[in-house]
């Protein structure tokens, strides 16, 4: 595989230390090189073929990274309280846009970890690569697809500008992310959401008498 390459993969994830898995996918679309996992997993895709599969090692420092004990901090348990919450250990909390699980509560200090709960973990991963995604339609539908999960949808290119119909009420943001990268790794200038709704047919049932 090389870098902007669209593929499918069927994978499998597990914590190498605990054996606690990560969950799996299937036919999952991604971009290699594109961020869409994580760093470990990118360059194994880069020596694997459409076929192949593999169980690869992702140590920390290509995984979620290793754990820094500076994103762990003691935050009064009076901040808690001002919120109506009573802190409790394993609760993730959300303080200036930042997640964290508390980690201990003593004293009326509150030990907060605001590492990435995979942060210092060696992963496991079981990936086959099952196909390459080769027409533009097929790419943008890929796109999507992986960041809402939505997978029925029409895509239509004229020229260089390209409509994409969806279902009504799809998050903004996703579409902010699906149209950069459209353009991003398509020859694409334009993109255009079209909100589709549909008629709900009512199932009459017959009642007997």
């Amino acid at each position: 595989m090389q870098d902007k390459d669209f593929i499918r993969v069927d994978y499998s994830g597990k914590i190498k230390e605990s054996d606690k898995t990560l969950g799996e996918a299937k036919n999952a679309p991604l971009i290699v090189g594109a961020g869409y996992v994580i760093k470990g997993v990118d360059e194994a895709l880069k020596k694997m073929k459409v076929g192949e599969k593999k169980t690869i090692e992702v140590p920390a420092e290509k995984g979620f990274g290793k754990r820094d004990t500076k994103l762990i901090k003691l935050i009064p348990e009076s901040e808690f309280r001002k919120r109506d919450k009573k802190p409790q250990i394993g609760m993730i909390v959300d303080i200036k846009n930042i997640r964290g699980r508390i980690i201990s509560v003593s004293g009326g200090r509150v030990k907060v970890d605001f590492n990435h709960p995979l942060a210092g973990k060696t992963l496991v991963y079981e990936i086959e690569i099952k196909k390459r995604i080769e027409k533009p339609e097929e790419k943008i539908k890929a796109i999507l697809e992986a960041y809402s999960g939505i997978s029925k949808i029409e895509v239509i290119i004229k020229e260089k500008e390209a409509e994409i119909k969806i279902p009504p009420f799809v998050n903004s943001l996703v579409k902010k992310k699906t149209a950069d990268d459209v353009m991003k790794f398509l020859d694409i200038e334009k993109v255009k959401f079209v909100e589709v709704f549909e008629r709900i047919k009512e199932k009459i049932k017959e009642v007997s008498k």
